[in-house]
């Protein structure tokens, strides 16, 4: 009662899992492992050959990053859409990265966009936001900025402080939303303040476009950015 199982018990136990198969049979057990445990390239492999998602992305991860394995984009891909084919978020967030940065060959920023949709759908604010910037775009269809600053929105107010500086940037133009620069420099300036890259320097450009006053009302809504949802 109340003792933590050993891990080379814990090991024995996950072995006898993945002998008899059945995922409703490993699971509690997985649930029970850290995952900064190591547990071994094999355990891995063989509780993904038994269509554990969680595995199938950390070995995508492992066979990504070179750790542990040599470097291999191509096993990395397999596993990661293995184990996004099975519903894992993070895995199809990583797939899109691979199609959109053109580590698999060609570029293909539509099967990227399919991807992070998936992920998205899933709440995963990383996922939400790029595919936010493909949507504006216009990949894999019309541009439509009214999209894309819903999902900016969300994966800001996620946690993805780029967010706040793309959908500023929107406001500016009064693209996909109302114009409101005093609102997108509110945007630009939290960003700012948040250390995203070229946020300060966008939000100069806007404030040289504004009197003190929109300054001052910028900033002080600023202050507001992020809190209870906001």
């Amino acid at each position: 009662m109340g003792r933590t199982m050993p891990f080379w018990a814990v090991g024995l136990a996950l072995a006898a899992c993945v002998v008899a198969g059945g995922t409703h049979a490993r699971n509690p057990l997985w649930d029970n492992l850290p995952w900064d445990q190591r547990m071994g390239l094999s355990w891995y492999r063989a509780l993904a050959e038994h269509d554990e998602p969680r595995a199938m992305y950390r070995l995508g991860r492992l066979y990504q990053t070179g750790e542990v394995v040599e470097r291999d984009p191509a096993r990395a891909a397999e596993w990661y859409r293995r184990a996004a084919k099975a519903g894992h978020a993070r895995a199809q967030f990583r797939l899109g990265q691979l199609y959109q940065g053109g580590t698999l060959g060609a570029v293909d920023l539509a099967k990227a966009a399919r991807w992070y949709d998936a992920a998205a759908d899933q709440e995963l604010p990383k996922a939400t936001y790029n595919l936010g910037v493909l949507v504006e775009r216009g990949i894999a269809g019309e541009a439509d900025p009214a999209r894309a600053a819903e999902l900016y929105r969300k994966a800001a107010e996620r946690g993805v402080a780029a967010g706040w500086m793309s959908l500023g940037l929107l406001h500016v133009r009064g693209a996909g939303v109302p114009q409101d620069r005093v609102t997108g420099l509110a945007m630009l300036l939290h960003a700012a303040d948040t250390g995203v890259p070229g946020a300060a320097q966008a939000a100069r450009r806007v404030a040289k476009t504004l009197s003190d006053e929109q300054r001052t009302a910028a900033r002080r809504e600023a202050r507001t950015l992020g809190k209870d949802g906001v």
